[in-house]
């Protein structure tokens, strides 16, 4: 058996158009939610493979698909210009999803991992795209038995696109650990705060993205991966924040699956404004400040093990070297977090806090107001409910 190893070449060769480009086709700091959600048997609560059923009862202006694992179903809003727009989107899925699930004597859960079922259990949808798949990664595959949260945020163009995706890197780690929602696997606290995490990191080009020199060095490596057979297309990188020019996004993949609306919403609420935030410096500015990868993974890992209670590094893009305990030891971090009016947040993303919501979340206020993410999780909520149950073995 040998290797082959293809030849390399330079930057300057030209790029061809293997990515459909979107951006600025929907308003500027559009939103769409994407709900990846447990399918349950509404008498043990095991989960169950009936996404199929499922998808062929929903009407095609339904926006409901299947996953790899046929227990896991993904609905998603239409396009929003506000987050109290999604919000009604995002309810209505719901809504929906629920009904159709009864219809298969199932319910809908929403966290990041299924407290007990095995993944050993679940079938493989079939379809071409995830067959292939689970062919081609084999147990890594088969473990991919986890429930996110995607954010879509509309950009006007590739090279915003490129700058704010760069710079939100260093947010992604707070975003994580603002989402935590998967303590468990297989019957076991696991001891993360985000099991769904370390999962998800086994699968190839997942994890958090590289930074890019420009839009053409994205579609560079796009258009190389494609011509050697290392993925179809550019939705085969599953990094936690990605572009989606097709869609004419930036699209935020870090995040557990939200029990609570509420919490999905604020989550969303908080990508936008960084989104908007970060795309008008960029146009004031013409450069956005990229963190360094190694202090990144070193706040992810944090956030994956310990979430809202985690120390996180201040980075130059966050906070101005100060280190903090995020969320925790700043009262008006919490205030943020709760709620309060989306124009008062107004110091400025590098002095450490959360840039202020551009004119399109304004609107939202009366839905952020009503949450505190920082209060607990949904993990914390539940570890009471599951010790006593018996249905989780001790870590020891």
């Amino acid at each position: 058996m040998s290797l082959t190893r293809l030849p390399y070449e330079p930057a300057t060769r030209p790029v061809s158009p293997v990515v459909e480009v979107n951006f600025g086709s929907s308003p500027p700091f559009s939103l769409g939610i994407e709900e990846e959600f447990q399918l349950v048997d509404a008498d043990s609560y095991e989960l169950v493979s009936r996404s199929g059923e499922i998808v062929a009862a929903a009407p095609d202006h339904w926006s409901v698909k299947p996953e790899l694992l046929q227990s896991v179903i993904e609905a998603a809003t239409p396009v929003a210009r506000t987050v109290a727009e999604a919000q009604e989107g995002a309810r209505a899925s719901r809504a929906r999803l629920r009904s159709l699930a009864a219809a298969e004597n199932a319910l809908i859960l929403s966290a990041g991992t299924h407290p007990f079922s095995r993944y050993e259990h679940q079938e493989i949808t079939d379809e071409e795209r995830y067959t292939e798949l689970a062919n081609e990664l084999q147990w890594v595959a088969e473990r991919e038995l986890i429930f996110g949260l995607h954010v879509h945020v509309g950009v006007e163009s590739a090279e915003t696109a490129i700058a704010v995706a760069n710079a939100m890197r260093a947010w992604l780690p707070e975003l994580l650990a603002l989402s935590v929602n998967s303590p468990f696997w297989q019957g076991r606290e696991t001891g993360l705060a985000s099991t769904r995490s370390t999962v998800f990191d086994a699968m190839p080009r997942s994890g958090l993205p590289p930074a890019f020199a420009s839009w053409d060095d994205f579609a560079r490596l796009v258009e190389r991966g494609v011509r050697t057979n290392s993925f179809a297309d550019y939705t085969y990188l599953w990094w936690d924040l990605r572009p989606h020019p097709k869609l004419g996004t930036i699209e935020v993949r870090i995040c557990d699956a939200q029990t609570r609306l509420a919490s999905t919403l604020t989550i969303a609420a908080l990508v936008q404004s960084l989104v908007a935030t970060l795309a008008e410096r960029f146009d004031r500015d013409g450069s956005l400040p990229i963190e360094d990868t190694t202090l990144l993974k070193e706040n992810k890992w944090r956030a994956v093990r310990h979430g809202l209670d985690a120390d996180l590094i201040c980075s130059r893009a966050t906070r101005s070297g100060r280190h903090a305990r995020l969320y925790a030891s700043s009262s008006s971090s919490r205030a943020r977090l709760r709620g309060g009016s989306a124009a008062s947040t107004s110091s400025p993303t590098s002095r450490g806090s959360w840039p202020a919501a551009a004119e399109p979340t304004s609107s939202a206020s009366s839905v952020t107001r009503a949450v505190t993410l920082s209060r607990s999780r949904g993990g914390s909520r539940r570890r009471p409910f599951a010790a006593s149950s018996g249905v989780l073995r001790s870590r020891a």
